[in-house]
Protein backbone atom coordinates (compact mmCIF):
# COMPACT_ATOMS: atom_id res chain seq x y z
CA UNK A 1 0.00 0.00 0.00
CA UNK A 2 2.90 2.34 0.71
CA UNK A 3 5.36 0.95 -1.79
CA UNK A 4 6.79 1.78 -5.19
CA UNK A 5 9.30 0.14 -7.49
CA UNK A 6 12.21 1.26 -5.33
CA UNK A 7 10.72 0.02 -2.08
CA UNK A 8 13.05 -1.82 0.24
CA UNK A 9 11.89 -5.32 1.04
CA UNK A 10 12.67 -6.10 4.68
CA UNK A 11 10.48 -9.15 5.23
CA UNK A 12 13.47 -11.21 6.35
CA UNK A 13 14.69 -8.54 8.80
CA UNK A 14 13.52 -7.46 12.21
CA UNK A 15 12.16 -4.23 10.76
CA UNK A 16 12.83 -1.29 8.46
CA UNK A 17 14.11 1.86 10.19
CA UNK A 18 14.47 5.33 8.70
CA UNK A 19 17.26 7.59 10.04
CA UNK A 20 16.99 11.28 9.12
CA UNK A 21 20.07 13.34 10.01
CA UNK A 22 22.07 16.16 8.40
CA UNK A 23 25.29 15.01 10.09
CA UNK A 24 25.74 11.42 8.94
CA UNK A 25 28.80 10.99 11.17
CA UNK A 26 26.59 11.49 14.22
CA UNK A 27 24.28 8.62 13.25
CA UNK A 28 26.91 6.24 11.86
CA UNK A 29 27.32 4.34 15.15
CA UNK A 30 23.51 4.15 15.54
CA UNK A 31 23.23 2.72 12.03
CA UNK A 32 25.98 0.18 12.72
CA UNK A 33 24.48 -1.00 16.01
CA UNK A 34 20.98 -1.33 14.58
CA UNK A 35 22.24 -3.28 11.57
CA UNK A 36 24.15 -5.62 13.90
CA UNK A 37 20.84 -6.34 15.63
CA UNK A 38 19.29 -7.33 12.28
CA UNK A 39 17.42 -4.17 11.30
CA UNK A 40 17.40 -2.76 7.78
CA UNK A 41 18.33 0.94 7.76
CA UNK A 42 17.47 3.72 5.32
CA UNK A 43 19.30 7.03 5.76
CA UNK A 44 18.03 10.44 4.63
CA UNK A 45 20.40 13.44 4.76
CA UNK A 46 17.58 15.99 4.83
CA UNK A 47 13.91 16.36 5.69
CA UNK A 48 12.74 16.41 2.06
CA UNK A 49 14.39 13.05 1.34
CA UNK A 50 13.16 11.74 4.69
CA UNK A 51 9.54 12.53 3.83
CA UNK A 52 9.95 10.84 0.44
CA UNK A 53 11.38 7.64 2.00
CA UNK A 54 8.74 7.73 4.76
CA UNK A 55 5.92 7.81 2.21
CA UNK A 56 7.29 5.28 -0.27
CA UNK A 57 8.48 2.53 2.07
CA UNK A 58 6.92 0.33 4.73
CA UNK A 59 8.79 2.03 7.56
CA UNK A 60 8.53 0.41 11.00
CA UNK A 61 10.33 3.10 13.07
CA UNK A 62 11.57 6.58 12.15
CA UNK A 63 14.44 8.35 13.96
CA UNK A 64 15.14 12.02 13.20
CA UNK A 65 17.83 14.36 14.50
CA UNK A 66 16.63 17.28 16.59
CA UNK A 67 18.85 19.58 14.52
CA UNK A 68 18.07 19.51 10.80
CA UNK A 69 19.61 22.13 8.54
CA UNK A 70 17.09 22.31 5.68
CA UNK A 71 13.91 22.29 7.76
CA UNK A 72 13.03 22.07 11.42
CA UNK A 73 12.36 18.74 13.10
CA UNK A 74 9.11 20.21 14.41
CA UNK A 75 8.07 20.94 10.83
CA UNK A 76 8.73 17.28 9.89
CA UNK A 77 6.67 16.11 12.87
CA UNK A 78 3.78 18.38 11.91
CA UNK A 79 3.79 17.12 8.32
CA UNK A 80 4.09 13.42 9.16
CA UNK A 81 2.12 13.19 12.42
CA UNK A 82 -1.16 12.05 10.86
CA UNK A 83 0.49 9.60 8.46
CA UNK A 84 2.57 8.15 11.30
CA UNK A 85 -0.53 7.68 13.43
CA UNK A 86 -2.50 5.98 10.66
CA UNK A 87 0.39 3.62 9.92
CA UNK A 88 1.39 3.12 13.58
CA UNK A 89 4.94 4.34 12.94
CA UNK A 90 6.68 5.75 16.04
CA UNK A 91 8.96 8.75 15.45
CA UNK A 92 11.92 9.05 17.82
CA UNK A 93 13.81 12.34 18.07
CA UNK A 94 17.59 12.04 18.50
CA UNK A 95 19.01 14.99 20.44
CA UNK A 96 22.80 15.15 20.15
CA UNK A 97 23.06 18.42 22.10
CA UNK A 98 23.16 18.89 25.86
CA UNK A 99 19.78 20.61 26.27
CA UNK A 100 17.33 17.84 26.80
CA UNK A 101 14.35 18.02 29.14
CA UNK A 102 13.52 21.62 28.18
CA UNK A 103 12.64 20.72 24.58
CA UNK A 104 11.45 17.11 24.93
CA UNK A 105 7.92 18.19 25.84
CA UNK A 106 7.69 20.34 22.70
CA UNK A 107 8.73 17.50 20.39
CA UNK A 108 6.26 15.06 21.97
CA UNK A 109 3.44 17.61 21.66
CA UNK A 110 4.14 17.73 17.92
CA UNK A 111 3.88 13.95 17.54
CA UNK A 112 7.19 12.41 18.59
CA UNK A 113 6.88 9.13 20.46
CA UNK A 114 10.01 9.83 22.50
CA UNK A 115 13.29 11.76 22.55
CA UNK A 116 16.64 10.31 23.64
CA UNK A 117 20.25 11.43 23.93
CA UNK A 118 22.34 9.00 21.79
CA UNK A 119 25.66 10.23 23.21
CA UNK A 120 24.80 8.40 26.40
CA UNK A 121 25.05 5.19 24.38
CA UNK A 122 22.86 3.34 21.87
CA UNK A 123 21.60 0.70 24.32
CA UNK A 124 18.60 2.81 25.27
CA UNK A 125 17.70 3.43 21.62
CA UNK A 126 17.96 -0.28 20.81
CA UNK A 127 15.65 -1.13 23.73
CA UNK A 128 13.11 1.55 22.77
CA UNK A 129 13.10 0.49 19.12
CA UNK A 130 12.58 -3.15 20.14
CA UNK A 131 9.67 -2.24 22.42
CA UNK A 132 8.02 -0.01 19.83
CA UNK A 133 8.28 -2.72 17.18
CA UNK A 134 6.80 -5.37 19.49
CA UNK A 135 3.88 -3.07 20.28
CA UNK A 136 3.40 -2.12 16.61
CA UNK A 137 3.47 -5.73 15.43
CA UNK A 138 0.92 -6.71 18.06
CA UNK A 139 -1.46 -3.93 16.94
CA UNK A 140 -1.04 -4.93 13.29
CA UNK A 141 -1.71 -8.54 14.24
CA UNK A 142 -4.94 -7.56 16.02
CA UNK A 143 -6.01 -5.56 12.98
CA UNK A 144 -5.56 -8.60 10.74
CA UNK A 145 -7.51 -11.10 12.86
CA UNK A 146 -11.22 -11.87 12.86
CA UNK A 147 -12.11 -11.68 16.58
CA UNK A 148 -14.81 -14.37 16.45
CA UNK A 149 -12.89 -17.20 14.79
CA UNK A 150 -9.22 -16.24 15.01
CA UNK A 151 -8.89 -16.53 11.22
CA UNK A 152 -7.28 -13.71 9.28
CA UNK A 153 -9.78 -11.09 8.06
CA UNK A 154 -10.76 -9.90 4.58
CA UNK A 155 -8.32 -6.97 4.58
CA UNK A 156 -5.49 -9.44 5.22
CA UNK A 157 -6.80 -11.66 2.44
CA UNK A 158 -6.66 -8.82 -0.09
CA UNK A 159 -3.16 -7.83 1.00
CA UNK A 160 -1.80 -11.38 0.72
CA UNK A 161 -3.59 -11.88 -2.60
CA UNK A 162 -1.86 -8.78 -4.02
CA UNK A 163 1.52 -10.26 -3.05
CA UNK A 164 0.64 -13.53 -4.79
CA UNK A 165 -0.52 -11.64 -7.89
CA UNK A 166 2.80 -9.74 -7.94
CA UNK A 167 4.66 -13.06 -7.77
CA UNK A 168 2.56 -14.38 -10.65
CA UNK A 169 3.25 -11.30 -12.77
CA UNK A 170 6.98 -11.20 -11.99
CA UNK A 171 7.86 -14.89 -11.76
CA UNK A 172 4.90 -16.76 -13.28
CA UNK A 173 4.19 -18.49 -9.96
CA UNK A 174 0.58 -19.63 -9.87
CA UNK A 175 -1.72 -19.83 -6.85
CA UNK A 176 -5.23 -20.99 -6.04
CA UNK A 177 -8.02 -20.02 -3.67
CA UNK A 178 -10.57 -22.27 -1.98
CA UNK A 179 -13.85 -20.69 -0.88
CA UNK A 180 -15.14 -22.79 2.01
CA UNK A 181 -18.25 -23.18 4.12
CA UNK A 182 -19.10 -25.58 6.91
CA UNK A 183 -21.69 -27.96 5.47
CA UNK A 184 -25.28 -27.06 6.47
CA UNK A 185 -24.12 -24.07 8.54
CA UNK A 186 -27.35 -22.15 7.94
CA UNK A 187 -29.41 -25.11 9.12
CA UNK A 188 -27.26 -25.19 12.27
CA UNK A 189 -28.21 -21.56 12.87
CA UNK A 190 -31.88 -22.47 12.63
CA UNK A 191 -31.64 -25.58 14.82
CA UNK A 192 -29.22 -24.44 17.52
CA UNK A 193 -28.90 -20.64 17.31
CA UNK A 194 -26.08 -18.25 16.45
CA UNK A 195 -24.17 -18.75 19.69
CA UNK A 196 -23.79 -22.46 19.03
CA UNK A 197 -22.94 -21.89 15.38
CA UNK A 198 -20.28 -19.31 16.29
CA UNK A 199 -18.56 -21.89 18.47
CA UNK A 200 -18.66 -24.36 15.57
CA UNK A 201 -17.02 -21.76 13.31
CA UNK A 202 -14.37 -21.06 15.94
CA UNK A 203 -13.64 -24.79 16.29
CA UNK A 204 -13.51 -25.11 12.51
CA UNK A 205 -10.99 -22.25 12.30
CA UNK A 206 -8.76 -23.91 14.90
CA UNK A 207 -8.87 -27.17 12.98
CA UNK A 208 -7.98 -25.43 9.73
CA UNK A 209 -4.95 -23.77 11.31
CA UNK A 210 -3.85 -27.14 12.65
CA UNK A 211 -4.16 -28.96 9.33
CA UNK A 212 -2.99 -26.50 6.64
CA UNK A 213 0.59 -26.12 5.44
CA UNK A 214 2.80 -23.29 6.71
CA UNK A 215 2.77 -21.60 3.29
CA UNK A 216 -1.04 -21.53 3.22
CA UNK A 217 -3.18 -18.90 4.97
CA UNK A 218 -6.76 -19.05 6.19
CA UNK A 219 -9.26 -16.17 6.18
CA UNK A 220 -12.84 -15.39 7.17
CA UNK A 221 -14.47 -13.45 4.33
CA UNK A 222 -17.92 -12.92 5.85
CA UNK A 223 -20.50 -14.82 7.88
CA UNK A 224 -19.79 -18.53 7.56
CA UNK A 225 -17.71 -18.14 4.38
CA UNK A 226 -13.93 -18.63 4.55
CA UNK A 227 -11.02 -18.63 2.09
CA UNK A 228 -7.83 -20.63 1.96
CA UNK A 229 -4.99 -19.24 -0.17
CA UNK A 230 -2.68 -21.85 -1.69
CA UNK A 231 0.61 -20.29 -2.93
CA UNK A 232 2.47 -22.13 -5.72
CA UNK A 233 -0.49 -24.50 -6.03
CA UNK A 234 -2.51 -25.50 -9.07
CA UNK A 235 -6.26 -25.92 -8.92
CA UNK A 236 -6.23 -29.72 -8.98
CA UNK A 237 -3.63 -29.78 -6.18
CA UNK A 238 -5.76 -27.46 -4.05
CA UNK A 239 -8.78 -29.68 -4.71
CA UNK A 240 -6.88 -32.73 -3.45
CA UNK A 241 -5.93 -30.76 -0.35
CA UNK A 242 -9.58 -29.91 0.40
CA UNK A 243 -10.66 -33.53 -0.09
CA UNK A 244 -8.03 -34.64 2.43
CA UNK A 245 -9.15 -31.98 4.90
CA UNK A 246 -12.74 -33.17 4.61
CA UNK A 247 -11.72 -36.74 5.34
CA UNK A 248 -9.73 -35.56 8.37
CA UNK A 249 -12.69 -33.60 9.75
CA UNK A 250 -15.23 -36.39 9.15
CA UNK A 251 -13.03 -38.95 10.94
CA UNK A 252 -13.18 -36.92 14.18
CA UNK A 253 -16.16 -36.45 16.50
CA UNK A 254 -16.64 -33.18 18.38
CA UNK A 255 -18.90 -32.46 21.31
CA UNK A 256 -20.90 -29.44 22.44
CA UNK A 257 -23.33 -29.43 25.38
CA UNK A 258 -23.50 -33.22 25.33
CA UNK A 259 -24.22 -33.35 21.59
CA UNK A 260 -21.79 -34.93 19.15
CA UNK A 261 -21.18 -33.58 15.67
CA UNK A 262 -18.83 -33.89 12.70
CA UNK A 263 -17.44 -30.89 10.86
CA UNK A 264 -17.77 -31.25 7.11
CA UNK A 265 -16.99 -28.66 4.47
CA UNK A 266 -18.17 -27.68 1.01
CA UNK A 267 -15.80 -25.66 -1.14
CA UNK A 268 -15.13 -24.19 -4.54
CA UNK A 269 -11.57 -23.97 -5.87
CA UNK A 270 -10.24 -21.60 -8.55
CA UNK A 271 -6.73 -20.92 -9.89
CA UNK A 272 -5.34 -17.50 -10.83
CA UNK A 273 -4.45 -16.92 -14.47
CA UNK A 274 -3.46 -14.03 -16.74
CA UNK A 275 -7.05 -13.31 -17.81
CA UNK A 276 -7.89 -11.94 -14.34
CA UNK A 277 -7.50 -8.27 -13.46
CA UNK A 278 -8.51 -8.32 -9.80
CA UNK A 279 -8.60 -10.85 -6.98
CA UNK A 280 -12.36 -10.39 -6.69
CA UNK A 281 -12.78 -12.12 -10.07
CA UNK A 282 -11.06 -15.20 -8.65
CA UNK A 283 -13.21 -15.06 -5.52
CA UNK A 284 -16.40 -14.85 -7.61
CA UNK A 285 -15.38 -17.93 -9.58
CA UNK A 286 -14.52 -19.76 -6.37
CA UNK A 287 -17.94 -18.82 -4.98
CA UNK A 288 -19.59 -20.04 -8.16
CA UNK A 289 -17.90 -23.41 -7.74
CA UNK A 290 -18.98 -23.35 -4.08
CA UNK A 291 -22.60 -22.72 -5.05
CA UNK A 292 -22.46 -25.82 -7.24
CA UNK A 293 -20.89 -27.84 -4.42
CA UNK A 294 -23.69 -26.77 -2.07
CA UNK A 295 -26.25 -28.39 -4.34
CA UNK A 296 -24.95 -31.78 -3.28
CA UNK A 297 -26.42 -33.45 -0.21
CA UNK A 298 -22.89 -34.67 0.64
CA UNK A 299 -19.86 -32.48 1.53
CA UNK A 300 -18.25 -31.79 -1.82
CA UNK A 301 -15.30 -29.83 -3.26
CA UNK A 302 -15.71 -28.48 -6.79
CA UNK A 303 -13.04 -27.14 -9.15
CA UNK A 304 -14.12 -24.09 -11.15
CA UNK A 305 -12.13 -24.79 -14.32
CA UNK A 306 -13.31 -28.39 -14.46
CA UNK A 307 -16.99 -27.45 -14.28
CA UNK A 308 -19.36 -27.61 -17.18
CA UNK A 309 -20.92 -24.29 -16.25
CA UNK A 310 -23.87 -24.47 -18.58
CA UNK A 311 -25.01 -27.87 -17.41
CA UNK A 312 -24.41 -27.52 -13.66
CA UNK A 313 -24.93 -23.81 -13.07
CA UNK A 314 -27.35 -23.46 -10.12
CA UNK A 315 -30.97 -22.54 -10.80
CA UNK A 316 -32.72 -19.62 -9.12
CA UNK A 317 -36.49 -19.95 -9.27
CA UNK A 318 -38.30 -16.63 -8.99
CA UNK A 319 -41.90 -17.18 -7.89
CA UNK A 320 -44.42 -14.32 -7.94
CA UNK A 321 -47.63 -14.89 -5.95
CA UNK A 322 -50.04 -11.97 -6.40
CA UNK A 323 -53.76 -11.80 -7.17
CA UNK A 324 -53.28 -8.49 -9.03
CA UNK A 325 -52.80 -9.44 -12.69
CA UNK A 326 -51.13 -6.16 -13.70
CA UNK A 327 -48.64 -6.32 -10.86
CA UNK A 328 -47.99 -10.00 -11.54
CA UNK A 329 -47.39 -9.43 -15.26
CA UNK A 330 -45.08 -6.45 -14.77
CA UNK A 331 -42.92 -8.30 -12.25
CA UNK A 332 -42.79 -11.42 -14.41
CA UNK A 333 -41.59 -9.42 -17.40
CA UNK A 334 -38.93 -7.67 -15.31
CA UNK A 335 -37.53 -10.86 -13.79
CA UNK A 336 -37.48 -12.64 -17.15
CA UNK A 337 -34.97 -9.96 -18.21
CA UNK A 338 -32.58 -10.94 -15.40
CA UNK A 339 -29.44 -12.54 -16.88
CA UNK A 340 -26.79 -13.76 -14.44
CA UNK A 341 -23.37 -15.34 -15.11
CA UNK A 342 -23.81 -17.36 -11.91
CA UNK A 343 -27.38 -18.67 -12.18
CA UNK A 344 -30.01 -19.92 -14.55
CA UNK A 345 -33.14 -17.86 -13.84
CA UNK A 346 -36.62 -19.42 -14.08
CA UNK A 347 -39.79 -17.40 -13.38
CA UNK A 348 -43.25 -18.67 -12.48
CA UNK A 349 -46.42 -16.89 -11.33
CA UNK A 350 -49.48 -17.75 -9.23
CA UNK A 351 -52.62 -15.72 -8.54
CA UNK A 352 -53.23 -17.02 -5.01
CA UNK A 353 -51.35 -18.60 -2.11
CA UNK A 354 -53.41 -21.79 -1.94
CA UNK A 355 -52.64 -22.73 -5.54
CA UNK A 356 -48.97 -21.96 -4.99
CA UNK A 357 -48.33 -24.09 -1.89
CA UNK A 358 -50.15 -27.07 -3.44
CA UNK A 359 -48.01 -26.90 -6.59
CA UNK A 360 -44.69 -28.63 -7.22
CA UNK A 361 -42.78 -25.40 -6.63
CA UNK A 362 -39.93 -26.57 -4.36
CA UNK A 363 -36.73 -28.17 -5.71
CA UNK A 364 -34.18 -29.08 -2.99
CA UNK A 365 -31.08 -28.39 -5.09
CA UNK A 366 -32.29 -25.00 -6.43
CA UNK A 367 -32.54 -21.53 -4.93
CA UNK A 368 -35.93 -19.86 -4.56
CA UNK A 369 -36.95 -16.20 -4.48
CA UNK A 370 -40.59 -15.72 -3.43
CA UNK A 371 -42.47 -12.45 -3.86
CA UNK A 372 -45.66 -12.84 -1.82
CA UNK A 373 -48.55 -10.39 -1.87
CA UNK A 374 -49.87 -9.95 1.67
CA UNK A 375 -53.57 -9.62 0.80
CA UNK A 376 -54.88 -12.50 -1.40
CA UNK A 377 -58.03 -14.65 -1.52
CA UNK A 378 -58.13 -18.24 -0.20
CA UNK A 379 -54.74 -17.94 1.56
CA UNK A 380 -52.96 -14.67 2.27
CA UNK A 381 -49.23 -14.00 2.10
CA UNK A 382 -48.64 -14.25 5.85
CA UNK A 383 -50.22 -17.71 5.95
CA UNK A 384 -48.02 -18.79 3.03
CA UNK A 385 -44.99 -17.33 4.82
CA UNK A 386 -45.75 -19.33 7.98
CA UNK A 387 -46.21 -22.53 6.00
CA UNK A 388 -42.94 -22.17 4.11
CA UNK A 389 -40.81 -21.31 7.15
CA UNK A 390 -42.26 -24.25 9.07
CA UNK A 391 -42.06 -26.85 6.31
CA UNK A 392 -38.95 -26.00 4.25
CA UNK A 393 -35.27 -25.27 4.97
CA UNK A 394 -34.44 -21.55 5.03
CA UNK A 395 -31.03 -21.52 3.38
CA UNK A 396 -32.33 -21.77 -0.21
CA UNK A 397 -35.42 -19.59 0.07
CA UNK A 398 -35.62 -15.79 0.08
CA UNK A 399 -39.06 -14.34 0.82
CA UNK A 400 -40.02 -10.74 0.10
CA UNK A 401 -43.49 -9.53 1.04
CA UNK A 402 -45.47 -7.25 -1.30
CA UNK A 403 -47.90 -5.04 0.55
CA UNK A 404 -50.02 -2.00 -0.24
CA UNK A 405 -50.48 -1.38 3.47
CA UNK A 406 -47.68 0.87 4.64
CA UNK A 407 -48.13 -0.34 8.20
CA UNK A 408 -45.17 -0.81 10.50
CA UNK A 409 -47.13 -3.45 12.38
CA UNK A 410 -47.73 -5.55 9.23
CA UNK A 411 -44.09 -5.24 8.23
CA UNK A 412 -42.84 -6.15 11.70
CA UNK A 413 -45.22 -9.12 11.78
CA UNK A 414 -43.86 -10.46 8.48
CA UNK A 415 -40.21 -9.98 9.45
CA UNK A 416 -40.78 -11.77 12.77
CA UNK A 417 -42.31 -14.71 10.90
CA UNK A 418 -39.25 -15.07 8.69
CA UNK A 419 -39.59 -12.68 5.76
CA UNK A 420 -36.23 -11.47 4.42
CA UNK A 421 -37.53 -8.19 2.99
CA UNK A 422 -40.68 -6.24 2.19
CA UNK A 423 -41.77 -3.95 -0.63
CA UNK A 424 -44.56 -1.41 -0.33
CA UNK A 425 -46.84 -0.87 -3.34
CA UNK A 426 -46.80 1.01 -5.62
CA UNK A 427 -43.26 0.21 -6.77
CA UNK A 428 -41.23 0.24 -9.99
CA UNK A 429 -40.54 -3.32 -11.26
CA UNK A 430 -36.92 -2.45 -12.09
CA UNK A 431 -36.41 -1.28 -8.50
CA UNK A 432 -37.83 -4.58 -7.24
CA UNK A 433 -35.40 -6.50 -9.46
CA UNK A 434 -32.41 -4.47 -8.31
CA UNK A 435 -33.35 -4.95 -4.67
CA UNK A 436 -33.87 -8.70 -5.03
CA UNK A 437 -30.55 -9.03 -6.89
CA UNK A 438 -28.73 -7.34 -4.01
CA UNK A 439 -30.47 -9.56 -1.49
CA UNK A 440 -29.67 -12.69 -3.49
CA UNK A 441 -25.99 -11.73 -3.78
CA UNK A 442 -25.75 -11.65 0.02
CA UNK A 443 -27.77 -14.76 0.81
CA UNK A 444 -26.98 -17.05 -2.12
CA UNK A 445 -23.24 -17.73 -2.49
Amino acid sequence: MFTNNSTINSHNKLGLLLLIAADLVEVSSIKDDLEKEGYTILVAPNVEKGIDLFNTNEIDVCCISANMSDSSTLSFLDKMKQTAQVRFIPIIVLNFNNEFSSIKTEFIRHGAADMIHPRQGNHLLLAIVSNFLSHRNFIKHLQSIDPLTGALNYASFEKKALDLIDNFNNEGTTFSVSIIEVHHIQQMNKDFGFSYTNEILSTFSELMHTNIQSKESFYRLHGGTFALLHPTTKENEALEKLDKLNKTFVSNTYYKDGQSFHIQIVSGVAEWNSSYNHIQQLVVNGKQALSVAKQSTEPTCISYNNMNLESIMPIVRVIIVDDNKLSRTMLEKQFLSWKSPRFHIEVSVYDNGYEFIHSDWYHPTDYHILLLDVVMPKMDGLEVLNHIREEYPNDRIIISMLTSRNSNQDILHALKRGADDYLVKPFQPQEVLARIQRLASRLFV
